[in-house]
């Protein structure tokens, strides 16, 4: 590191946070890196828990922690938010449901310094922690997968060496260059971190992957939640693709190729065009397809039975969100 630290703001918006919060906020203050070259912006939205509570509970103690009131609980205006009333050189995209790595800054504002300025930004890999619930557990190792598409979005993906890449979910940002193309888009509640970096890309930035370090990232904890999680995703895919058409990806659509395939499915057999046993034949090899996927990534029993149902939440749940998004994409 160089003799002086840089200032670094973490960027992260709250909002019924409580089960999470103090272990996030716990890592950031053991961080081997200096307080005073800190400052922990915390944007509250509207929480029906005690996340409110325990932000002051630990600002009154670490004065590099600051509270920010943001009524709409919009994640992107919550972050322009933390960002208006900052002065870090440099901006950590954060979340109060990610727990950092002890040598997380220092890993990543060292990569960062050593890089030229067209790199804006550098993060890392985001893994899920070993005591989460069972579909925090099960639905982790599934986006962790191929089929759940570690292969095909950047955010999942985990790489031996350095490399640049489009997009990484908790990524350490120059701060003049983010101004530069204008902050975080309200318009995106869900992946406006990703849709800054389209822009950023688009500006002739670059933004780098480094294996140094990683977060710890909570997964949703309940069927209910990952659910609500991956139709929103699938609405904000296509609401991306809107506004960046250059994005689309033809693994963006398998999700709702599955939806409409699966509906084919049915009216071709109920019309007798297809014979019968070819669902039967199709549903066992998507279950053997996702114990082999889930397999490479974990062994434990209990995970790989149930894998089936979390891949089916995760497909079917984004393929209707993108076809929502499609038609209508505001939440």
């Amino acid at each position: 590191m160089p003799p002086t630290y840089p200032l670094v703001s973490f960027l992260i918006p709250l909002r019924n946070e409580e089960k999470t919060l103090r272990q996030c906020l716990n890592s950031l203050l053991s961080l081997d890196y200096p307080q005073d070259k800190m400052e922990i912006m915390l944007a509250i939205g509207p929480s029906s828990d005690a996340t409110k509570t325990i932000a002051e509970e630990y600002t009154t103690k670490h004065p590099c922690i600051k509270i920010l009131d943001n009524p709409t609980g919009n994640t992107a205006i919550g972050r322009n938010l933390c960002i208006e009333h900052s002065t870090g050189e440099m901006l950590m995209n954060y979340s109060g449901h990610v727990v950092a790595e002890p040598n997380l800054l220092k890993a990543l504002t060292e990569t960062l310094l050593k890089q030229p300025d067209d790199v804006c930004a550098v993060g890392c890999s985001n893994l899920t922690p070993p005591q989460q619930s069972f579909v925090a557990q099960a639905s982790g190792a599934a986006f962790l997968s191929v089929l759940g598409g570690r292969s095909f979005f950047s955010q999942n993906a985990v790489h031996p060496t350095e490399q640049f890449t489009d997009h990484i979910s908790f990524a350490l940002y120059r701060r003049k260059p983010v101004e530069q193309v204008g902050k975080f888009d309200p318009e995106f509640w869900c992946g406006q971190d990703y849709e800054l970096d389209i822009r950023l890309r688009d500006a002739g930035y670059k933004i780098l992957y480094t294996p140094t370090t990683k977060v710890l990232h909570f997964k949703r904890p309940s069927i209910k939640s990952l659910w609500r999680q991956m139709y929103r995703y699938g609405i904000a895919r296509a609401k991306m693709v809107k506004k960046h058409p250059k994005t689309l990806r033809f693994f963006h659509l398998i999700g709702p190729a599955f939806i409409l395939g699966a509906l084919l499915l049915v009216i071709l057999t109920a019309v007798h065009l297809i014979p019968i046993w070819v669902v039967p034949l199709l549903i066992i090899a998507y279950v053997l397809l996702s114990f082999i996927s889930v397999l490479q990534i974990m062994r434990k029993p209990t995970v790989v039975i149930a894998s089936p149902i979390f891949f089916l939440l995760i497909h079917v749940g984004y393929g209707l969100g993108f076809l929502r998004g499609v038609v209508y994409s505001k939440l």
